[in-house]
């Protein structure tokens, strides 16, 4: 059991990573993206074109974000164009056009063939109680709590999180007030393209090389997220690492078939507890 537990580290510290950009994308932009995965993916496979040149692992990884950022600055761009007055339903709507058209951009990047990804730490790893851990998964997970609470810091004791917030809650009236709503959006989304690329950077090199897979780490991310109902950071987190370890015990027992439907069972959970006041007020 404690190798499972460790084990669920790798899976758990992409899905923190993730359900942190989704929190974040919610909160300052009112948007719910189910891109999110699917676009950190595009950045993080196009170091496969580095590396063609023979570059440095770390500067293949380095490139990776600036393109994760290139992606996120034309996402966050037609967002601002076209959705800046939307409802929250629409906008995230709209986000399942990028996450079809990131599938069909990366099915023709990856084809189906098999790839060696640059591994910036070189497949070493930590040993912990006899289990060997990658570098990369420590990293990664460190990397998500040390996210939220810069994050959540930054919008509460910060004049640039009190412009944030104003924006996700009145786009319009913000924007007349002075704050550069377009430009917010642009570099949100950028900013939130770059951490999902540097998720999949670290899991990429011991993954599968079907780009659907990757796209669809939103599913376990949003999962996550809803933990912490979309509003507490750190237990978006938490979340993520605690999925990890759930979908590792229960692949290394008799219902490992079923796996992947913890992520739906989480979402249909949280959304009965959301609905249950409503409910409860209808029956009185």
């Amino acid at each position: 059991m404690y190798e499972q537990i460790l084990g669920g580290l790798v899976a758990g510290g992409v899905y923190a990573a993730l359900a942190v950009c989704v929190v974040v994308m919610y909160q300052m932009l009112g948007v719910l993206s189910f891109a999110q995965s699917a676009l950190g993916a595009l950045g993080a496979c196009s170091m496969l074109w580095f590396q063609s040149f023979g570059m440095n692992p770390w500067l293949s990884v380095l490139l990776g974000l600036v393109v994760g950022a290139a992606i996120g600055v034309v996402a966050g761009w037609i967002m601002a164009r076209y959705f800046l007055e939307a409802s929250v339903e629409v906008r995230s709507a709209a986000t399942v056009g990028f996450l079809v058209a990131s599938v069909a951009i990366g099915n023709r990047i990856l084809n189906g063939s098999t790839y060696s990804f640059p591994d910036p730490f070189g497949g070493r790893t930590v040993t912990i109680g006899g289990q060997g851990i990658p570098i990369a998964t420590l990293v990664e997970v460190t990397l998500a709590f040390v996210l939220a609470v810069g994050i959540s810091v930054g919008l509460k004791k910060t004049f640039l999180g009190a412009q944030l917030r104003a924006m996700s809650e009145r786009a319009t009236t913000a924007q007349l007030l002075g704050v550069r709503v377009g430009l917010l959006t642009v570099l949100v989304w950028s900013a939130g393209c770059v951490v999902s690329t540097m998720a999949l950077v670290f899991v990429l090199p011991t993954s599968t090389t079907s780009f659907p897979p990757l796209a669809y780490l939103i599913v376990p991310a949003t999962a996550a997220a809803l933990l912490g109902l979309l509003q507490n950071i750190y237990m978006a987190a938490l979340g993520g690492v605690l999925i990890g370890i759930a979908e590792s015990l229960v692949l290394a027992s008799r219902f490992g078939r079923y796996t992947d439907a913890i992520p739906f069972l989480i979402v249909v959970a949280v959304m009965m507890y959301w609905r249950r006041k409503d409910v409860w007020s209808e029956a009185r």
